[in-house]
């Protein structure tokens, strides 16, 4: 029987207090142990590792930070022990920092955090297969396939990718767990800058393994409803494939 996916949160709100705010309603929804917190590069740079440690404490969910690592093997390294030292659960480096740089990072972590998660980003969400082709010259799908080749003899635990590669990854790569961004739940399909983007059925059907959901939360009227809405639908929707 297939694993549920796991919904995580996106805190890219303008402020801590907003972000802390946030948090707090996670804080209080019954189905807390089946989300996680995203921190990402605005917050980080803004708040610094006290505002992980409040975003932490206050929701009492397990925290994700996206920065996307991407450097030099030996930089890579050091910077995931320092991420690790925040006492998150989940992480971010770029597969195309290579073999060298993902394994380094692996190597590190197996002595500091065994148990830290760590996704190596291939297309961000916001490329389609033009602007992808002009990076890295190839269309999005191969890019993915070779990224996620190198990702998993590398020994990251997953990969961040659109729904639309998921299927592709865990055809190959059956181990390797999906983390899929720019996730809509089907009433809200309000264009941004993310290009690659789906519904939650979309994501359970392609495999995802976690579900980013961001501003359809954020921006609701009422998040709290909107998180546990998310939660309902990924079980009945799991439910119905088992």
């Amino acid at each position: 029987m297939p694993k549920a996916p796991q919904l995580v949160v996106a805190l890219d709100l303008p402020s801590l207090e907003e972000n802390l705010a946030l948090a707090r309603i996670i804080s209080l929804c019954p189905k807390r142990e089946n989300i996680w917190l995203k921190v990402g590069l605005r917050a980080f740079i803004r708040d610094g590792a006290k505002g992980v440690e409040m975003i932490k404490k206050t929701s009492g969910a397990r925290i994700f930070l996206d920065l996307k690592l991407y450097d030099i093997p030996n930089t890579m390294a050091d910077a995931a022990n320092e991420c690790a030292n925040l006492g998150i659960d989940m992480m971010t480096i770029h597969a195309s920092s290579g073999l060298d740089g993902m394994r380094a990072v692996m190597q590190a972590l197996a002595k500091s955090a065994p148990d830290m998660k760590v996704m190596a980003v291939s297309a961000l969400t916001s490329f389609d297969d033009r602007s992808f082709y002009a990076v890295y010259g190839k269309k999005v799908d191969s890019g993915v396939c070779d990224l996620s080749a190198l990702a998993s003899e590398a020994g990251v635990s997953g990969m961040v990718c659109s729904v639309l590669e998921s299927s592709a990854i865990k055809a190959a790569h059956s181990h390797l767990l999906t983390l899929t961004p720019g996730i809509r739940p089907a009433q809200d399909q309000k264009p941004d800058d993310q290009k690659r983007t789906a519904t939650i059925q979309e994501a359970i059907n392609a495999g995802a393994d976690f579900l980013v959901i961001g501003r359809p939360i954020y921006t609701a009227q009422d998040p709290k409803a909107a998180i546990e809405s998310a939660l309902m639908q990924i079980d009945c929707l799991q439910g119905g494939l088992q």
